[in-house]
């Protein structure tokens, strides 16, 4: 069995986010053979990131490469130095071409996972600019497991007959985005004909997200669809800035005026036109599909997945027939569910194993890492004591407040960088806190690692809650999770209690998470000397023996002294 590699996922992970971007971000580490730790960043990459710790590195869709705003030149430079595996996954591959393949070069990606098909791939992503770059297309989203698992109601008890949310995509994508809201508009000309009950909007003011989008999806009986991506492939980007210009001098011009004036010999050139996560969620929640006729990335067949509407509408009184029986319905309903939501080949987890081999299959002897790998608790930390960091990554308003560290130290003390058995390093809080969890980063020799010491919380001369806490596996930094108390502490005790060697091993940094007011605070205690301690540590752990024999007498004398 081959050593688990260690993957960073560089990406743009926010509150609100779509429920596609988020699972695509978390299936990683759901479902890799490899270890991956997930950077949410925009901008300049952090100080304390060492790319160098890392096997791989995988750039995500949510981020832009040609973009600055996303990731600065300096991160792309540092990206480009990196010598580990790279690759990097792109969804919008319609747009900024030219600059996403200059900056995908620049990086030195060694493989892409766009989702333009294999008969345009290499129009799209030059072999001359991407040389050796291997290149497997991926779909734009897959079926997320829960989904497919929820308890859903009946078809007869479904109150809507059709339900459908859209938004009226920029001109300058070309023709085929227009069928998003035309299939809505031809529909609710038909709505009183037929007598269907139907919950149908293109306006912005009423899109749907999360659970809500979830429950209406199950509340219908039926949803409208379209092959998601666009007509037009816009490679230096003029087509978009012409069109957007023009619309601001003529803010209600017509679709075909722009095409006629900015990209008609470009429409239709090179078609990105794939099936929409929106497909994978209707199946796996049991929601017949009517979409217009198309290919679907092969992945749906009509007549047996979905009902085909053509673009016409002209036998809409066919797929009204549809609606209105039940079993014919129910019959499209299964198909789509048990061969396409509960198909293996079209999860998270099949995405995750075809990133695996491309790994396995382009990796090469120079590519492994130069320095050991972070550990999962070094890497939360690092991440919690970046005030920059909050502001671009913050899942939600909680890690806000857990993840901000104050500007100035609040400790009046904090001793004991040398802490041997039976030695105590006392943390003085600013004012009393209830404590939720505390995080000890130790120094990275892990020789010199206590195996197991006491955290004891006082509060004025009286012990509040104390812990003896194991470290067998000498873990760098450890996650604690504190008593549940409500009374407020303001003194913390550490105490070693297994035998160490007392010279080296110290405590770099406590960074403690308190409850105060019902909010969370983090409160950091950094030892002044913190950064400097792990360069000098770096250069003792690279000395040789021979010439640590020598320094070590003179360094218990400046311990001593200091």
């Amino acid at each position: 069995m081959t050593e688990k590699k260690h993957i960073l996922l560089l990406c743009h992970y926010y509150p609100g986010a779509a429920g596609a971007i988020i699972d695509h971000i978390e299936s990683f580490s759901k479902h890799s053979k490899n270890k991956y730790l997930i950077l949410s960043n925009m901008g300049e990459l952090p100080d304390w990131l060492e790319l160098d710790r890392f096997d791989a590195l995988i750039f995500h869709y949510s981020l832009i490469a040609c973009y600055d705003n996303y990731i600065s030149p300096s991160g792309r430079k540092r990206i480009r130095e990196f010598t580990g595996f790279k690759a990097a996954f792109v969804q919008d591959d319609y747009r900024w071409i030219n600059d996403t393949v200059d900056a995908l070069s620049y990086m030195k990606i060694n493989a892409l996972f766009p989702l333009a098909g294999s008969d345009i791939i290499n129009d799209i992503y030059s072999p001359t600019k991407l040389p050796n770059v291997r290149k497997e297309t991926v779909l734009a989203g897959y079926v997320p497991l829960e989904l497919v698992s929820l308890s859903v109601k009946p078809y007869s008890e479904r109150m809507i007959d059709i339900g459908y949310r859209a938004r009226k995509l920029p001109a300058w994508m070309g023709a085929h985005t227009l069928q998003k809201w035309q299939i809505a508009e031809g529909i609710l000309k038909e709505v009183k004909k037929y007598k269907l009950m139907v919950d149908i909007s293109c306006k912005e003011e009423d899109r749907i997200y999360g659970d809500s989008w979830i429950k209406f999806l199950t509340d219908c009986k039926a949803t409208l669809g379209t092959e998601s991506g666009a007509s037009v492939c816009d490679f230096t980007g003029d087509i978009q800035r012409n069109v957007e210009a023009h619309l601001k001098r003529h803010p209600k011009e017509d679709f075909y005026k722009l095409r006629d004036l900015y990209f008609k010999e470009d429409d239709g050139v090179y078609m990105m036109n794939v099936i929409s996560p929106r497909c994978f969620e209707a199946a796996a929640l049991r929601t017949l599909m009517i979409l217009y006729e198309g290919e679907y990335s092969g992945v749906l067949v009509p007549w047996r997945h979905y009902v085909p509407l053509k673009q016409d509408h002209s036998n809409i009184k066919e797929i009204v027939e549809v609606i209105k029986s039940p079993e014919e319905a129910q019959k499209i309903i299964d198909h789509a569910y048990y061969e396409v939501a509960k198909n293996k080949e079209y999860s998270y987890e099949a995405m995750v194993k075809l990133v695996d081999r491309v790994i396995d299959e382009e990796w090469s002897v120079a590519m492994e890492k130069r320095e050991r790998n972070y550990s999962a608790d070094e890497f939360q930390w690092y991440q919690s004591t970046s005030p920059r960091l909050l502001n671009n990554s913050a899942k939600n308003e909680i890690e806000r407040s857990i993840f901000y560290p104050i500007k100035k130290t609040s400790s009046r003390k904090l001793s004991g960088e040398g802490i041997g058995s039976d030695s105590i390093l006392d943390v003085y809080l600013v004012r009393k806190f209830c404590i939720s969890r505390i995080i000890v980063a130790w120094g990275d020799d892990q020789k010199l690692i206590p195996s197991e010491y006491e955290i004891q919380g006082w509060r004025g001369n009286m012990i509040i809650g104390e812990q003896i806490i194991s470290n067998y596996q000498k873990s760098t930094f450890q996650t604690i999770q504190w008593c549940e108390n409500k009374v407020g502490v303001d003194l913390l005790k550490i105490k070693v209690k297994a035998p160490l060697a007392r010279e080296v091993a110290q405590v770099l940094s406590i960074s403690v998470i308190a409850r105060e007011k019902k909010k969370l605070h983090t409160i950091m205690w950094i030892h002044v000397k913190v950064n400097l301690t792990r360069k000098l540590h770096n250069i003792w752990r690279g000395m040789p023996e021979s010439v640590r024999a020598v320094l070590l007498p003179a360094i218990k004398v400046l311990k001593k002294l200091a």
